[in-house]
């Protein structure tokens, strides 16, 4: 399967899902910690996607509904 039929894969399968990104994110985490620096996506920004995968949950149980952000 090339890379551009994967994508959306774990949509029909979540067990297809890679954790490959979430690894590089908690090891990029890691390495800001023992350097003393920020990490490249901080609390903030991944709340952000937090708040954004939940408006997709609510509008998708309210038959679509617009669901707005703050």
């Amino acid at each position: 399967m090339q890379n551009s039929e994967a994508k959306g894969i774990g949509a029909n399968d979540p067990k297809a899902i890679d954790y490959t990104s979430h690894m590089l994110n908690f090891e990029d985490v890691v390495r800001a910690i023992e350097a003393g620096e920020s990490p490249s996506v901080d609390g903030q920004e991944a709340r952000r996607a937090v708040a954004l995968i939940c408006a997709i949950y609510e509008s998708a149980r309210n038959d679509g509904k617009k669901v707005f952000l703050s």
